[in-house]
């Protein structure tokens, strides 16, 4: 029995159960899930959140003043859509901002000749035909730059207990993720200088410096603030091999006809060949399937925050629900006629089915558009059309996508973040399926990424990326949520630094040294103008020197 044919047969039971009900004049009062659910459910788009397109360009009603922040939810779908439009999968990747093997920057004192000149960025594309070796680079901007690659992922594995109860997190251990940011975000990062520990670590002493001698005057040339236009578009892929194995795709339709490539004839999926990196010098290409997205946009000073997934991805709105202001409708209430709550899926319920009867998630299950009513709504179906996005008819090139694959309209906005807390206090959460695949629970795009930052050594200044001491049924790790602390940033009671906020850029963990220390993590020295913040040299003895051990 497919999960399509068992998602059917589920929705006919609770319709029946549902007429059972309503003919004995039952009114079943809400269940603690959906109580809590309700903390998840507002509506988070202001009235008047109608965006148009025309000639690439998204415009939005006078009077909405910050689209960002009044209209979350369209704003996110509207980022969604022009990232496609542009072609976000030809975008920087982590792999070409944080280079491997980096080169000091150019145009320093005690710079070496061979350095990485971020003046590239002012000269008109195409800028030759490959980029520099061991500098940041837009590969959009050169003729033939390398193409993108992946670790092949780790085989499939079995855990009864998670394959069942949380399908997703298994895959998140066999997803490759690749980070696409636009150029804007590029060019920042150049010409910040912030490609390399050395110059992380040399920073955060830098900025230390000034608060120990300046306070309580800041520095806002040394703070790191990416521009309002940059985007950074976390993509979650599966190989063919495993969205086959995991039954997720199939090679022939519910009429036998062969599909060629193997995928879901009722909501299909973006593909994308890339290369898999099977050894060094070893690269052998394989179909990728675009599962999930994770994106923000710097349009407000926390960056605005979305989660996409595939509609079929199994346990999609479980534990926190599907919310979505404006691009479907899902079936929500109607009450005395008037329909409310069509923003919101909220996630599976059961019954326990032993002596207490409790209400209990069920978990790990499709969310099918026939249980859950969901239907594009006029406004996206509009947009899309404007914006020439899922318009195409024909075959589409598996190898490369396209704006126009009819694909995209297989993808659901999760959710939209743009603050740690309600105003009620209640902190919000952000996690996709997949991505977050056993910590959906306790999630939060922005909380966790409030901690990217360097520490004087340009390796994390707060250790656990995101991670709390609470654990799940299962054992895994929650991450943290709600308002960031100030003690992740600063020792109690003082302003000496442990971290530089990195403007809740994670990239950073893929800095390497120009001049790595063996094998310490650490660098041979974070001293001398070429690693200095632009116009700033760092003192011959810096106040926050690293220390031996490795950070975390």
């Amino acid at each position: 029995m497919t999960h399509r044919t068992i998602a059917r047969s589920l929705l006919a039971a609770t319709v029946l159960l549902a007429a059972g009900a309503e003919a004995q004049g039952q009114a079943a009062a809400p269940n603690q899930i959906q109580q809590a659910s309700l903390f998840r459910a507002d509506v988070r788009d202001r009235p008047g959140c109608e965006p148009t397109a025309a000639n690439g360009t998204v415009s939005w009603p006078e009077a909405i003043g910050n689209p960002a922040v009044s209209c979350p939810d369209a704003f996110g779908w509207t980022s969604f859509l022009t990232a496609v439009e542009q072609a976000f999968w030809t975008w920087g990747t982590d792999q070409t901002i944080w280079i491997d093997d980096p080169k000091a920057i150019c145009g320093r004192e005690g710079s070496p000749e061979d350095c990485c000149d971020p003046a590239v960025f002012d000269e008109t594309p195409p800028l030759g035909e490959a980029p520099p070796a061991g500098c940041p680079f837009y590969p959009p901007d050169w003729t033939n730059p390398p193409p993108i690659t992946v670790a092949r992922p780790s085989p499939s594995h079995t855990h009864d207990f998670l394959e069942r109860l949380d399908p997703a997190r298994v895959l998140r251990q066999e997803e490759a993720e690749i980070v696409f940011r636009n150029r804007s975000f590029v060019r920042y990062t150049f010409a910040q200088n912030l490609y390399n520990k050395e110059s992380l670590g040399a920073r955060f002493t830098a900025m230390q410096d000034w608060v120990n001698v300046n306070a309580p005057y800041n520095n806002t040339a040394l703070a790191i603030d990416y521009p309002t236009d940059a985007v950074m578009f976390k993509v979650d892929f599966l190989s063919q091999s495993q969205m086959l194995e995991n039954g997720l795709i199939w090679r022939e339709d519910d009429a036998g006809r062969t599909l060629n490539p193997p995928n879901d004839p009722d909501a299909p999926y973006v593909t994308m060949l890339i290369e898999e990196t099977l050894a060094p010098g070893d690269e052998e290409p394989e179909l990728y399937y675009l599962v999930a997205v994770t994106a923000a946009s710097k349009a407000i000073p926390t960056w605005h925050w979305y989660a996409m997934e595939h509609v079929g991805n199994l346990g999609r709105c479980d534990f926190t629900g599907c919310n979505d202001s404006y691009g479907y409708s899902a079936a929500g209430v109607t009450v005395e006629g008037e329909s409310f709550g069509q923003n919101y899926i909220p996630p599976k319920t059961e019954n326990s089915e032993d002596a207490t009867q409790d209400i209990v998630f069920d978990m790990g299950t499709p969310y099918t558009p026939e249980e859950t009513g969901e239907r594009i709504t006029p406004a996206l179906d509009g947009l899309m059309a404007a914006m020439g996005i899922a318009t195409g008819d024909g075959p589409q090139d598996p190898d490369m996508p396209s704006a126009a694959d009819p694909a995209w309209r297989s993808y659901r906005l999760k959710a939209s973040q743009t603050e740690f807390v309600m105003p009620t206090g209640m902190p919000t959460h952000a996690g996709q399926s997949i991505t977050e695949g056993g910590f959906v629970n306790s999630a939060s795009c922005m909380t966790c990424h409030s901690q990217a930052g360097p520490d004087a050594t340009g390796n994390p200044g707060v250790p656990g990326i995101g991670a709390s001491n609470d654990l799940n049924l299962f054992g895994l790790s929650q991450t943290v949520n709600g308002a960031p602390d100030l003690d992740w940033f600063y020792a109690t009671g003082t302003n000496q630094m442990r971290v530089l906020p990195m403007d809740m850029v994670w990239g950073m963990l893929n800095a390497s040294c120009v001049a790595p220390k063996g094998k310490t993590g650490l660098c041979e020295t974070y001293e001398g103008s070429q690693f200095a913040p632009p116009g700033r040299a760092v003192p011959d003895a810096p106040t926050g020197v690293a220390s031996d051990t490795p950070a975390r």
